[in-house]
């Protein structure tokens, strides 16, 4: 297991850091991309777990992001800790880019969430929700009398369109809406998910079930992961290492502060949170166990200190399981074969996790001051959404010359179209204008350049914050 076959210079793009500048000097580049890049920014008002919090004590996607971020740094620090006592950082090609390693979790952890929509996962659902229910009509408008509709665009295309996925939206957003240019080691850091958006999810029973659980890249980023894949030697399906640490690092931080910001809400009481933690417990462990009311009824005699003993005793347990489980599984994990979480294997820390999710899941997820403001963030969603689609309507000749020439007879769509990000507009042209020099099948061409017209909208919407949404739905439908 040679890490430096893993954590490399290479990036798509050629910059004056080249492969002779050391790793730590060019993981520290991407990180000051990554930093200042305009979607990390946006993350502070996008939904955590609560939509349009007004409450800036209470998590929103960027604070639950740096949470993440530390709590990867944490463990990154930790494994290597362990390493550095075994002796085995040569071993593996690890002694001397330490750093380089904690830069790439860290800033895979930071970005974890970059690709996340408007108001979450429910955001996720809505969009998908509005394509699948649109996307085939709108294109069949689109071409009508012209030509496209082929059988790739059925069997690919479609599939992919009807799919909002926020990992591999996330991917799409570093690489090709925002042009980060970040080392392939860096990306491979964030890329939970190896499957593509056209393939269909497998049975439980498949080997990559849990890795293939969700698309992890588009069909307009493939090209970028087949060469990821080959310059890191991972193989189709698997999986970069460092992504188990930032999985680990989400999990054991998201759980944690669901809870705080429910109690800080006044959703649940201590005392309700108190009893609502043994009781869970009681109904997971079946051995008489009393690993988590032990940590509990510690946290309970700190007062109105308790959540942060409990999470401080419990981020250090996890942290400590979740970096045993890395080295315990070495091999499996380099090679990125393991198809669970680091925080599994029917251990107290593994049940202590199911309790805090089984809690979120029924006493907050279900809440009004959760529910309430998603159902206006969905009639949002839905409204922008039907409101551009007139875009995807007309035939290529008449979007493009709104794109290329802004062409004003077509006055609404004129309009629209002016509405759009400069940077995904030029994203959308980019792709264009590859595609007319590599696919010389017009119908396939076609069907390419309303796949990409279709992404440009996707971006946009997408790439809102939660009260953008609300606010541009209600400027264009004079609500």
């Amino acid at each position: 297991m040679n890490y430096l076959t893993k954590i490399s210079t290479l990036r798509s793009q050629a910059t004056s850091l080249n492969a002779a500048d050391d790793l730590i000097q060019i993981t520290e580049s991407d990180r000051d991309r990554i930093i200042q890049s305009a979607a990390i920014r946006r993350l502070q008002q996008k939904t955590q777990v609560y939509p349009l919090e007004t409450n800036a004590g209470v998590r929103s996607r960027l604070t639950h992001s740096l949470e993440v971020q530390q709590v990867g740094r944490t463990l990154s620090r930790l494994i290597l800790a362990k390493l550095k006592r075994a002796g085995e950082l040569d071993k593996f090609s690890l002694s001397g880019i330490e750093t380089a390693f904690t830069n790439l979790v860290e800033m895979g952890c930071l970005m974890h969430d970059i690709g996340n929509p408007p108001f979450g996962h429910f955001g996720e659902e809505t969009i998908s929700q509005w394509l699948i229910e649109n996307v085939d009509a709108a294109h069949r408008h689109s071409i009508k009398n012209g030509a496209g509709h082929t059988e790739f665009f059925y069997e690919v295309l479609l599939p992919d369109l009807c799919t909002f996925e926020g990992n591999a939206q996330g991917l799409r957003i570093t690489h090709t809406l925002q042009n980060l240019n970040l080392t392939y080691s860096q990306l491979a850091a964030m890329m939970k998910y190896t499957r593509s958006s056209s393939d269909s999810k497998p049975c439980q029973e498949h080997p990559f079930y849990y890795r293939y659980k969700k698309p992890g890249f588009y069909y307009s980023e493939q090209e970028l992961v087949f060469r990821l894949r080959k310059e890191l030697d991972i193989s189709k399906g698997c999986r970069f290492p460092l992504v188990y640490i930032m999985e680990a690092a989400d999990d054991i931080a998201y759980c944690i502060s669901d809870l705080e910001d429910a109690v800080d809400k006044g959703i649940l009481s201590l005392r309700e949170l108190q009893v609502c933690l043994k009781e869970v417990w009681s109904e997971l462990d079946t051995n008489g166990n009393d690993y988590l009311p032990t940590i509990v009824n510690n946290a309970c005699s700190q007062g109105s200190q308790f959540i942060v003993h409990l999470r401080s005793h419990l981020i250090k347990d996890l942290v400590e399981y979740a970096a045993n489980r890395y080295l315990q599984n070495h091999r499996q994990v380099f090679d990125g074969v393991i198809d669970e979480p680091l925080i599994d294997g029917g251990s107290d820390q593994h049940l202590a996790l199911r309790a805090l999710k089984m809690i979120a899941t029924r006493n907050i997820f279900n809440s009004p001051e959760k529910e309430t403001p998603e159902l206006r963030g969905h009639a949002a969603l839905m409204g922008l959404m039907t409101i551009y689609r007139p875009l995807l309507e007309l035939p290529r000749e008449q979007f493009e010359a709104i794109a290329y020439n802004n062409d004003a007879r077509l006055f609404i769509q004129q309009r629209l179209y002016h509405r759009l990000s400069k940077k995904y507009k030029a994203a959308y042209c980019q792709a264009i204008e590859k595609i007319n020099k590599d696919i010389p099948s017009k119908d396939r061409n076609n069907d390419l350049e309303w796949y990409y017209r279709a992404r440009l909208i996707i971006d946009y919407i997408s790439g809102m914050t939660d009260q953008f949404v609300m606010t541009e739905y209600q400027k264009l439908s004079a609500i």
